[in-house]
């Protein structure tokens, strides 16, 4: 009897053992590594500016999609005798996760470059892991720690403060731009922290969609997008909408380009001023017909095309318990885009739809809207 028994075991552990063995029945296929390929969105250099004997700058940087931040930047800014500022990042990609730093002291100027923001002094530290399951999927985390005071008169209040956060932010991407067809989306959960003086403890989260379909030379967009901050913020770190909001480019070692330690969210909701309507919550709505109208394609488009669209956006917006949109704003109208020299540049005449607003608004844009 005990033969038998000891018999039936073995024969148990064999089976086991060969559907655990690689290769056996019972294997779990190893995940195909896919190499991770950064696209990349901009190159610059600036040369060294000699201005009165004084040193101003000398800037080499790549800026890829990677963590929205920096693959490999240098900069080294000299503004007066006692003034040294100095940014260093560095992004190094491995099989399955990517890693990064940033280090930055210096001014920054956030907002639209086109003249409505201000300028900032930033200082601070941020540690990047990205988790790429493909290259349209990846999770991104993040820790940061950043200070940060005005340097410039803006149109409302600007904090002088500190902040310590965490993020994570699960990003899908699979938009070609040659065919015009695909989605773009993440969510993303941060919070911040009291430490080392630093006086904001908040949870935020924020979301957006945008799914693109092409028949021939036009393309309908839709996107959704909607975002909460709960606790104590920054004023000027919440949620703004109005106009065309674009997160300036040298916004540098924020937790993301995204709104949660940036100072803008890149939101769109033509026909109203910028910064129109502020608080800790909003839900915004955009709908879009584009047509190339030159070239015939976007494959053949090399230094100037043409493109022309209609489109209607529609955002709520709250601080606490209160709307401080109408219900809700919209807006629509019709746009003009310019593909030059490698450069998206784009015209907008917007309608608010709602009462009481004033005369329709042009919008001037710099890069994708959507």
């Amino acid at each position: 009897m005990g033969k038998k028994r000891s018999a039936r075991f073995f024969r148990f552990l064999l089976v086991i053992l060969f559907l655990a063995a690689p290769g056996g029945a019972g294997a779990q296929a190893a995940p195909e590594y896919e190499e991770y390929r950064s696209q990349l969105e901009m190159e610059y250099f600036i040369p060294i500016v000699l201005y009165d004997g004084t040193f101003s700058a000398a800037t080499y940087g790549k800026m890829s999609s990677i963590l929205r931040d920096q693959e490999l930047e240098f900069i080294l800014l000299a503004s007066g005798d006692e003034t040294v500022n100095l940014v260093l990042g560095y992004t190094y990609h491995a099989p399955f996760w990517s890693y990064g730093v940033n280090l930055y002291h210096m001014p920054v100027y956030t907002g639209p470059p086109w003249g409505m923001g201000f300028w900032e002094r930033q200082r601070g530290v941020s540690l990047l892991a990205s988790r790429h399951y493909t290259n349209q999927t990846r999770l991104d985390l993040r820790v940061q720690y950043e200070d940060f005071a005005p340097e410039s008169y803006f149109r409302y209040p600007v904090d002088t403060a500190s902040l310590f956060g965490l993020e994570a932010t699960l990003t899908h991407d699979d938009f070609n731009f040659l065919t015009q067809a695909g989605s773009r989306g993440y969510l993303s959960v941060g919070s911040a922290y009291p430490f080392l003086g630093t006086a904001y403890k908040n949870l935020k989260v924020e979301g957006d969609f945008r799914k693109y379909w092409s028949q021939g030379r036009a393309t309908l967009i839709m996107a959704g997008r909607a975002g909460k901050i709960w606790g104590t913020y920054p004023t000027h770190r919440g949620f703004a909408l109005g106009g065309i909001q674009q997160v300036s480019i040298s916004s540098l070692g924020t937790l993301t380009n995204l709104g949660f330690s940036g100072t803008l969210a890149d939101t769109v909701l033509r026909g109203y001023p910028a910064y129109r309507f502020r608080g800790n919550g909003f839900c915004l709505t955009n709908l879009e017909l584009r047509m190339l109208i030159w070239p015939a394609s976007y494959r053949q488009l090399r230094k100037t095309g043409l493109s022309l669209g209609v489109f209607t956006d529609a955002g709520w917006v709250w601080d606490g318990d209160r709307r401080v949109s109408a219900a809700p704003a919209v807006g629509a109208g019709s746009g003009l885009r310019f593909y030059a020299l490698g450069l998206n540049i784009g015209l907008d005449y917007a309608l608010p739809l709602n009462a009481g607003e004033p005369q329709p608004r042009w919008h001037f844009s710099l890069g994708e809207v959507f």
